[in-house]
């Protein structure tokens, strides 16, 4: 078994893999833990995957469309294809632990790390990933992944002039290449 653990410490977020990115895996199935008071991801949206989430320990505010929904241990919640979804840990005491199923697998997991890893070069936080390289990733990965608060053909004029520039700039050397 291969694990791969990437730690956001400024977040309190950690991702833990295990096996290598695989695109035409049935699935990826990986362990997300936020610290006590975590926020999670801004709303997104999986255009083409469903993804759910078992609460493993923790408390877990799911809102799903616009609307929360409060999960504890040993509950699962499955947002298909297409819904707009964010979560983050109802406990300031006690971190979240889920285990995240993502079906099918397609470019999934290359797009968390490669976020991740941008994020932890510059300084440990989401917050911190260069505009030009993150609207680079999100260009790429727009088939599968798109930001839950903007129309998609905005995302696509803004990310795709972020990405052109990420070319030009060379900055889209700092992103791993997409397989599949």
């Amino acid at each position: 078994m291969n694990k791969i653990e990437l730690n956001l410490e400024k977040e309190g977020e950690r991702f833990t893999f295990y096996s290598a990115p695989d695109p035409a895996a049935p699935s990826v199935e990986f362990e997300n833990v936020l610290a006590p008071g975590a926020k999670g991801p801004e709303p997104h949206v999986h255009v083409i995957q469903k993804e759910t989430f078992h609460v493993m320990s923790g408390k877990m505010i799911a809102r799903v469309n616009g609307e929360e929904r409060i999960l504890g241990e040993g509950e699962s919640i499955e947002i298909p294809a297409g819904i707009v979804h964010s979560f983050s840990n109802g406990s300031t005491t006690e971190p979240l632990v889920n285990r995240i199923v993502v079906e099918p697998a397609l470019n999934f997991q290359w797009y968390i790390m490669e976020a991740a890893k941008l994020a932890i070069r510059n300084g440990g936080s989401w917050k911190n990933i260069p505009l030009i390289e993150a609207g680079y990733l999100m260009f790429l990965s727009r088939k599968e992944n798109r930001d839950g608060r903007m129309p998609y053909f905005l995302q696509d004029v803004l990310f795709g002039a972020l990405s052109l520039l990420a070319i030009l700039t060379r900055k889209s050397k700092n992103i791993g290449q997409m397989k599949g």
